[in-house]
């Protein structure tokens, strides 16, 4: 079998060697989108949560003081490291996302972690997860992404994890990087057209948080 090659394979050109590296030590930044999730979830009912990150111990903790469930998927280790038939193979991304994330079609989420992994996606890939998840979306659900705005990032994904309900630390995997495809407004309408943008907040760390609503 072929690995599918797009996911992390399509780097570009060189990051400039003058442009620093990505810090290895994990960093704190505040999170305002965050923080909005905390609020939606104080209210009195039950939630379900879709982490498509790594398992992360401060994380299911923050969500455990909520009614919620979650179901944590490490996507990106996942198709990294999974042997697969490329679509010119005649293998479908459907199928992929099928097999890697199935749910019972009654399934629905309430809140989807896709952290910085939509960054990490070529477009076709970015789209087709996008069309999976909405099979388990209802209206008001929303997905938090967090959207480099910079020319480079690193090779792999940050880890994320939950210190409160403002601030998250970002625990980098790599000080390599590769181009980024700096996904804007214009992406979002083509690529996750069920999806609108509810509320983005611009960081001084080079993302801009995202929280996504399905309608």
């Amino acid at each position: 079998m072929i690995k599918w090659l797009p996911f992390g394979s399509k780097s570009g050109d060189e990051p400039p060697k003058d442009e620093e590296p990505a810090p290895i030590e994990p960093v704190v930044h505040r999170s305002l989108a965050l923080n909005v999730i905390y609020n939606q979830f104080k209210k009195e009912k039950k939630y379900r949560i879709l982490d498509l990150g790594p398992a992360l111990g401060g994380n299911v903790d923050f969500f455990s003081q909520f009614r919620c469930t979650i179901s944590i998927e490490d996507l990106y280790s996942t198709l990294s490291s999974f042997d697969y038939l490329s679509p010119e193979d005649g293998f479908s991304y459907e199928a992929v996302f099928n097999y890697l994330l199935p749910y019972v079609r009654k399934a629905r989420f309430d809140l989807i972690l896709a952290w910085d992994l939509l960054n990490y996606l070529e477009r076709e890939e970015f789209k087709h997860l996008i069309m999976h998840l909405g099979r388990y979306s209802r209206s008001g659900t929303l997905l938090f992404g967090l959207i480099s705005t910079q020319n480079h990032i690193p090779e792999t994904p940050c880890n994320f994890r939950i210190v409160d309900d403002e601030r998250l630390e970002y625990r980098f995997n790599s000080s390599v990087l590769k181009t980024c495809p700096k996904y804007g407004k214009t992406d979002f309408d083509a690529l996750m057209p069920n999806f609108r943008v509810c509320n983005s907040f611009l960081l001084r760390n080079g993302f801009r948080e995202y929280l996504f609503l399905y309608e």
